[in-house]
């Protein structure tokens, strides 16, 4: 898998792209970058990775059957970045009993001891200044 496209959609390889983040060789420096690379882990099942970045607070009980979705790609609408909070939007598409579905969110990532991470969903884009 290593010397194919991320699965994120950036149009890198994976080895040079959400890799990284994966393997524990770099922290992604920017919410976009985390919710690309939070995407591979659940296309690819890596709960470790989804526990670590995700806000404890707001850490729902996943399993690692939880993780079996047939993800199919992702599509980066528009993110914001803040100093403190930042917001992606996205759309991911997955696969299930041969029909493709798509979840279209607005995510909300915070700074937690320094590092990025996915605190909820919002239910629609933010106003202008509310992030």
């Amino acid at each position: 898998m290593t010397d194919h496209a991320c699965p994120c959609g950036s149009g890198k390889k994976f080895q040079s792209c959400c890799n990284l983040f994966l393997s524990g060789q770099a922290y992604p420096n920017t919410a976009e970058n985390l919710m690309r690379s939070r995407y591979c882990a659940y296309a690819m099942g890596n709960l470790a990775y989804l526990r670590k970045t995700w806000h404890p607070d707001t850490y729902p009980d996943l399993r690692q059957e939880d993780l079996e979705t047939q993800w199919t790609r992702l599509e980066v609408i528009k993110s914001k970045a803040g100093l403190k909070r930042s917001v992606v939007e996205f759309k991911a598409w997955y696969s299930e009993n041969e029909q493709e579905h798509v979840i279209h969110e607005v995510s909300l990532f915070k700074l937690y001891k320094k590092k990025w991470v996915y605190l909820e969903a919002l239910p629609e884009w933010p106003e202008e200044g509310r992030t």
